[in-house]
C-alpha cells in the first residue's frame, strides 16, 4: 500500500536517507504479530492508545493475505502528541527517529522495528489529519473496526479508511518528507504543541 512502505532499521550503520536520525542494519529480524501486540500495549501504558494501520490492518481485517512486513504503522486519535513524547522523553529504550518528526507523525524505534503514529484528531462526527499542517485528510466515520492478528481482537483502522487512503495518498504530498522545513524540532515548545490540532476556525 502506498505510503506504508518499511524502512527495516537498526542500530549498526547510519540511514543514508536526507535528515534521518535513524540507523539501519544489514537484515533485521522479521516482524512478528507478538512485536505488534507489544507496540500497541506500550502506548496504551502511556494513555496513548492507537489503531493499526497499513500492511498489518490490512493483514488483520483479511484485506490482503499474510507477508512479511518492514515497520508498524498507527493512527493515534487525540489532540497532539503530548502523551507519546512524554513516552519517548520518559524512556531510554524507545529511540525517537528524529528525521521522522513532523506536525502529523511521530516515529520510533521499537527494538529493531520502526513505530510510525499518524495524529488523528476528532472533527465533529468525523476525524481529520493535517499532514505537515497544512494538507487536510478528512478519515470517514467510523475510524476503526475489530480485526484479527494471530487470533487475537484488536482495533484496526476501518477497511473503508485504508482503501480511502489508498486511492488518495498523493493528495497528502508525501514527498514532503525530504523537505528539512517539514520536520518539527524536538526543542518544539509546549505552546506550539498546542495548535498541533485543527485551528478552531478550519474544517478539514
Amino acid at each position: 500500500m502506498p505510503g506504508f512502505a518499511g524502512h527495516a532499521l537498526s542500530f549498526a550503520r547510519p540511514c543514508l536517507r536526507p535528515h534521518c536520525g535513524a540507523m539501519m542494519g544489514p537484515k533485521p529480524e522479521p516482524l512478528t504479530e507478538a512485536t505488534v501486540t507489544n507496540v500497541l500495549n506500550r502506548l496504551a501504558a502511556a494513555d496513548a492508545p492507537a489503531l493499526l494501520f497499513g500492511g498489518w490492518a490490512e493483514e488483520a481485517l483479511g484485506l490482503s493475505p499474510p507477508r512479511a512486513h518492514g515497520d508498524i504503522d498507527l493512527l493515534l486519535p487525540a489532540e497532539s502528541f503530548r502523551r507519546v513524547d512524554a513516552m519517548l522523553a520518559a524512556t531510554g529504550d524507545l529511540q525517537e527517529v528524529a528525521g521522522k518528526r513532523f506536525r502529523h507523525k511521530r516515529a520510533f524505534l521499537f527494538g529493531e522495528t520502526l513505530v510510525e503514529v499518524i495524529l488523528v484528531h476528532r472533527d465533529g462526527s468525523g476525524f481529520c489529519t493535517l499532514f505537515w499542517g497544512d494538507r487536510r485528510f478528512r478519515w470517514s466515520a467510523p475510524l476503526s473496526q475489530t480485526g484479527l492478528l494471530a487470533g487475537r481482537p484488536l482495533l484496526c483502522v476501518s477497511a473503508e479508511n485504508l482503501r480511502h487512503f489508498r486511492a488518495a495518498y498523493r493528495s497528502i504530498e508525501p514527498w514532503r518528507w525530504r523537505d528539512p522545513a517539514s520536520l518539527v524540532p524536538t526543542s518544539y515548545s509546549r505552546q506550539d504543541r498546542g495548535r498541533e490540532q485543527p485551528p478552531d476556525d478550519v474544517v478539514c
